[in-house]
């Protein structure tokens, strides 16, 4: 495979492009500073406009990793602002920084990007940078002359995707934004944000376009394919509630495109540390490995994301094993003790490299107890949580290996570690210390950056879209229209793949069915929040009964929605308000469903008020969206 990352993404890096919402509250809207490459030479080739494609297929890698070894990826947001995950780790030194009274902590001039806390300003900010890159290629790609159409339409249908992309994601987290079809020429301080239904009309129509255009099979790893623009396209239509035509484009991915579940062993088969983790060779295993990720041999790869140690130029560590494993090695009186009240576990590969089977974890993120246990049916044979294979870790496995021990002949080195003895409790911080992962899911190799303290997960190819998720989608759309069979057939084939015991009947079928499945089958992959906001919206527009007995309006969503209830009733931490070491409880409200718009982007739209999301300081309801694509486009120019 080669690298997509070359002289002309580094180029692209440095183009004269007008910044939209940028990072600094000083360079909003102002042009970026002058190279010595000249954007009207770059943008008036085909490979120029190339290197700006390239550029968007790079950066959706980058809500998956991050460059800094103790930061967050983005997709931890999602993850936190759901039933699934909160921040977890709990120190009082960081206090500040944690996104832990949600209620308290996300205003809109707060700390809203960092690797304590949320990401909810970094998908704006990122966001609107995909759209200019995208926005770029849409503006300049029809002025050139002499271009075969079958070429320009390809490269349309690409840039179409990355703009939609981004868009779909902002109207799920933020509701109604500012529409940008275009790169502007100068500084604009008059943005209105366009009401959602608008925008996803036009993204609609754009997919559309793009899965007519854009080719099955991509030229280069991490290009944007046919079958990625099916599956958003089948989101948008969801959206919609034009659930016919969701079930049209599922069909064409799962039957006519090429694509089948990976139901067998396939690839490589790496069992990495078979001493302090033994793998029995299983299909969800090899299916998760970034090795089996690319090859021409994995059919349920719809699109992945172009990452790797062997790229040294342009690689970004993952950091799973850092974020979303316990914090295992924690010492002194916090961390794992012995029953006679020694330090039990160590960092040490002296007796147990426990480091480098499952990473120097601190537990960032931490799964609530619904993640961890009451979702997967008390199911033995699902190999997704299967302890026996090695797919799934729970604390119990782990070793008392702390050196000491050894050479102090303590009876309890080399024994299971423990957390209670009788009724004492021998792990304080249970918050970080103390939790179950899914090892098939985060497991990845990085000896170039190994230390005798440190391994956090290396570099690695990862799903954006899968198979696994089109049944699903497919199986949401069959329970809109009310064929609940389908709808139940469809998630049993992911179950089947997982060798799972417990099939469901048409009579099991509700919402809850399929998110819950989703949780299973895609962590680390979907963005939860956008998903659960998703579906918030559906059932308000269709006005249908969730499976809590309740139903929403479109407008009240700040009050009550499908996603609120979930966290209500699965979100441990949350909904008991749990209280860590931070002495500061777990909080959420019914209004998070939609993230702030940054204050300082606000306040630097000094012509016409920018809209404020209802809940947060500043919302004013005399402030209105644009309701017509018209408006939107005219006042865009002005």
């Amino acid at each position: 495979m080669k690298k997509i990352i070359n002289k002309s993404v580094f180029i692209v890096s440095l183009l004269v492009l007008s910044s939209t919402f940028t990072n600094c509250s000083d360079d909003f809207l102002k042009p970026d500073p002058l190279s010595e490459f000249n954007p009207e030479n770059v943008f008036s080739t085909v490979s120029g406009l190339e290197a700006a494609l390239a550029t968007c297929d790079l950066n959706l890698r980058q809500y998956y990793t991050y460059v800094s070894t103790t930061d967050n990826p983005p997709i931890v947001t999602e993850m936190i602002f759901s039933d699934i995950a909160v921040i977890g780790a709990s120190g009082a030194t960081y206090v500040n920084d944690f996104s832990i009274d949600v209620i308290t902590q996300l205003v809109p001039d707060g700390k809203n990007d960092s690797g304590w806390t949320n990401r909810t300003a970094y998908f704006w900010v990122w966001g609107f940078q995909g759209i200019k890159y995208a926005n770029t290629v849409l503006e300049n790609l029809p002025k050139i002359a002499g271009v075969d159409p079958e070429i320009r339409d390809k490269m349309l249908g690409r840039a179409y995707f990355h703009r939609s992309f981004v868009y779909f994601n902002f109207l799920f987290q933020f509701g109604d934004v500012p529409l940008l079809t275009k790169v502007p020429s100068a500084p604009k301080l008059n943005y209105k944000s366009t009401k959602r239904e608008v925008i996803l009309d036009m993204i609609t129509s754009d997919m559309e376009f793009a899965v007519e255009h854009v080719p099955a099979v991509a030229e280069k790893g991490g290009m944007i394919t046919k079958g990625a623009c099916r599956q958003l396209l089948i989101k948008c239509y969801l959206a919609k509630g034009e659930f016919d035509k969701a079930i049209e484009q599922a069909n064409e991915l799962i039957d006519n495109s090429g694509y089948a579940l990976m139901k067998e062993n396939f690839g490589t088969f790496i069992n990495p540390m078979p001493v302090e983790h033994p793998i029995k060779r299983n299909p969800i295993w090899d299916l998760h490995r970034p090795e089996n990720k690319v090859i021409p041999e994995n059919k349920e790869a719809i699109h992945y994301l172009v990452n790797s140690e062997d790229y040294v130029a342009s690689r970004v560590r993952m950091n799973t094993m850092r974020n979303a494993v316990p914090f295992w090695a924690g010492g002194g009186t916090t961390g794992i003790q012995t029953p006679d009240g020694k330090i039990g576990m160590d960092i040490s590969w002296e007796y147990f490299d426990y480091r480098k089977a499952f990473g120097r974890g601190i537990g960032m993120i931490r799964p609530t107890w619904y993640s961890e246990h009451s979702v997967w049916l008390n199911d033995p044979t699902d190999l997704r949580h299967d302890v026996e294979s090695g797919n799934w870790m729970v604390m119990e496995n782990l070793k008392y290996n702390n050196p000491a021990l050894f050479q102090q002949n303590n009876p309890w080195a080399g024994k299971n570690i423990r957390k209670w003895d009788g009724d004492r409790l021998l792990c304080k911080d249970t918050l970080t210390n103390w939790f179950e992962w899914p090892h098939y899911k985060l497991w990845i190799e990085c000896p170039e950056a190994e230390s005798s303290t440190s391994y956090n997960g290396g570099a690695a190819h990862w799903y954006f879209y899968r198979l696994a998720e089109t049944y699903l989608l497919r199986a949401e759309a069959y329970f809109w229209k009310g064929n609940l069979e389908k709808a139940a057939a469809d998630v049993n084939e992911v179950r089947k793949r997982a060798r799972c015991t417990k099939l469901f009947t048409a009579a099991d079928m509700n919402m809850g069915v399929i998110m819950d499945e989703r949780a299973r089958e895609l962590f680390f992959e979907e963005f939860r929040h956008t998903e659960l906001s998703r579906v918030s919206y559906i059932f308000a527009r269709t006005g249908k009964q969730d499976e809590f007995g309740k139903r929403y309006t479109v407008d009240g969503l700040s009050e009550d929605s499908y996603w609120f209830q979930r966290i209500d009733k699965y979100n441990d931490y949350y909904n008991k308000k749990v209280t860590p070491n931070t002495s500061m409880p777990y909080t959420i409200a019914p209004y998070h469903i939609y993230w702030p718009i940054p204050q300082k982007d606000i306040d630097l739209n000094i012509v016409t008020p920018l809209r404020q999301n209802k809940g947060y300081s500043g919302y004013d309801p005399s402030i209105k969206s644009i309701d017509n694509l018209q408006e939107a486009l005219e006042e865009e120019m002005r």
